[in-house]
């Protein structure tokens, strides 16, 4: 969700659900949860447990369960709107008048700006003998790659867009909004903003153009590329380069190719590499990671190989392996760039250094190895303590592998890499994923969450059924979609039709509903409503099972956490029972 549109993703983001209860309910700390008695009920035996880890509470007594909005629905007799509102203003979050989630009309004009401004770019490089046209095909690319990206000209005049808009009030005003023109301070004529520059429209994955990067080719700007101006459609951080057009390439190949500018991807997909997409400036925001892991969950880096690259390789990669994806990185050896690299030595190479990519510790690993000299007195000892210090910071089963690797590579043994390795782990303090990161990539509970979200945009009786197993949407690719959903139907008094949903989604769900609508479309089963009770079933059964397994590794002889690891089972079997019986089942 944008922030202009979500309210409700910053309402669970900012307010502690633990506190936020915990003035309502008085409750005992246990662990990770709290315990007190229900709200929701005469409870006199306390069966009431809110989860500090996702935010969810749950009583094992009357059944009722939820996130923070689900809570304040229950406790103040509220709609989900009336209590996303009153969060909303008791932790001082700006609530707009008409609720948490709405197609912003303001932009369609910024949008329409962005097109015709494409446009217009695009009739001026078409035109023969232009300074834009002579620089892409110097360049080695061919025209139809040019028309496949709408490449342009902003010519040197620096007039030609601002004529073009002349006698249209709302284009002008639209056009000066997102940094397409600007008025001059000296005359109060208007004038563009791109001036002697190629034009690289940024398009968004619905096949809107959101913004503009332009390079120079006059040699009269110290600025070699400029890029929009951060708008209401438009910030540089939130949208991945060329992904409208690779996006069906990345999910078919598994894995997508990251390169840092306009021209490595556009000489790449040229040359039939096609699963490609850039960042909108050298390194990868987390934004930017989370819409790309919607795609895939394999990453594969081929940024410059000069020291600006190798840096803005290191820090994208942290960044893609929180998002949850896999990272390797390509070693183009002999050329600058992957631009350069395809044009010298062709496909097939670019595919051999594909298959040779270096998995993303192996990276930083030799990265630091080429900061000492470990021929020389004392830079083996200090290579393997920093070796040490990064290895400590692996998965188990990495820290394991690279210390048996280091130990083989340096004949230091793995017992005093290990006792490093401790040292640094204390200094670290690494901390144990939450079981919600941990559970993100089980596929059977994405599976289910997809096909539930498929019912409920088919049916008013599924989406019904589903708004009280929202909170098991929480921190999930799907959380989005089904807080939009709700909302939606919540103004409205109707639920929205896909197009409508997709309006009011940021590009990282959009994503999501687009897969949801393919499977929806393959799947008889997202069809038939008769289904959301079985796959409710199974969804609260899956996230009664993480539950399970973290009490039954730290309840030991905990009175509380023992009678809660009791009451899991019991609903445990029933859930298992009503499903084999063709029924969801009673609370009991």
């Amino acid at each position: 969700m944008s922030r202009e549109t979500n309210i409700v993703e910053e309402i669970k983001n900012r307010v502690d659900t633990v506190e936020a209860i915990g003035r309502l309910v008085q409750l005992k700390h246990a662990g990770k949860s709290w315990s007190g008695l229900c709200p929701f009920h005469k409870d006199t035996n306390p069966s009431f447990t809110v989860y500090e880890d996702s935010g969810n509470y749950q009583c094992w007594a009357c059944g009722a369960k939820g996130d923070i909005i689900t809570f304040y629905e229950k406790y103040y007799g509220l709609d989900f709107l009336g209590a996303c509102e009153r969060l909303a203003k008791e932790n001082g979050i700006d609530w707009q008048p008409g609720g948490a989630f709405s197609a912003d009309k303001s932009r369609i004009d910024l949008y329409e700006a962005n097109r015709f401004a494409g446009g217009v770019y695009y009739e001026a490089i078409k035109k023969e003998g232009n300074q834009a046209l002579e620089y892409l095909l110097g360049r080695g690319l061919d025209r139809k790659t040019i028309s496949k990206f709408r490449l342009g000209y902003a010519d040197s005049g620096g007039r030609a867009l601002a004529k073009r808009l002349e006698g249209d009030e709302i284009m002008r005003k639209a056009a000066e909004e997102v940094g397409l023109i600007y008025k001059d301070k000296f005359n109060g004529q208007y004038r563009d903003r791109f001036e002697g520059r190629v034009m690289f429209p940024i398009v968004n994955t619905r096949g809107k153009v959101i913004g503009f990067g332009g390079r120079d080719i006059d040699g009269k700007s110290k600025a070699k590329y400029i890029n929009s101006a951060a708008s209401n459609v438009y910030t540089k951080g939130s949208a991945l380069y060329g992904l409208n057009v690779t996006q069906e390439h990345i999910r078919e190949q598994g894995f997508a190719v990251i390169v840092e500018g306009y021209m490595d991807l556009i000489a790449l997909y040229m040359h039939g590499v096609t699963n490609v997409c850039a960042p909108l400036g050298t390194a990868f925001t987390l934004q930017q990671a989370k819409l790309l892991g919607k795609y895939t969950k394999k990453a594969m880096l081929a940024f410059d190989s000069d020291g600006p690259g190798q840096k803005a390789a290191l820090s994208s990669m942290d960044v893609l392996s929180e998002a949850g994806l896999k990272v390797e990185v390509l070693a183009l050896t002999g050329a600058k760039d992957p631009d350069e690299f395809i044009r010298a030595f062709g496909k097939e190479r670019f595919d051999a250094a594909v298959r040779d990519a270096v998995p993303m510790n192996d990276f930083k690993l030799d990265r630091i190895k080429e900061e000492y000299d470990i021929t020389a007195s004392g830079g083996l000892p200090d290579f393997v303590k920093a070796a040490a210090r990064l290895i400590a910071t692996f998965s188990p089963v990495d820290r394991d592998y690279y210390k048996q690797k280091l130990s083989r590579e340096t004949g230091i043994s793995e017992e005093a890499i290990a006792m490093q390795m401790g040292e640094s782990r204390k200094d670290s303090r690494a901390e144990r994923p939450s079981r919600e990161q941990e559970a993100g990539t089980v596929s059977a509970t994405d599976d289910l969450l997809a096909g539930i979200l498929g019912m409920a945009l088919n049916s008013d009786r599924a989406l019904e059924k589903s708004e009280e197993y929202r909170h098991m949407f929480c921190r999930t690719d799907y959380g989005g979609i089904m807080d939009a959903l709700l909302a939606l139907k919540g103004s409205a008094g109707v639920a929205p039709t896909a197009a409508e949903l997709s309006e009011a989604l940021d590009e990282a769900d959009q994503a999501v509903l687009d897969m949801i609508l393919k499977r929806s479309a393959k799947n008889a089963d997202d069809g038939d409503d008769n289904r959301i009770d079985e796959y409710l079933a199974k969804l609260e059964m899956a996230g009664l099972r993480a539950n399970e397994a973290e009490l039954k590794e730290k309840a030991g002889t905990d009175a509380l956490l023992l009678k809660e690891l009791i009451e899991i089972q019991r609903r445990i079997k029933l859930l298992e029972n009503n499903i084999r019986s063709g029924r969801r089942g009673e609370q009991s």
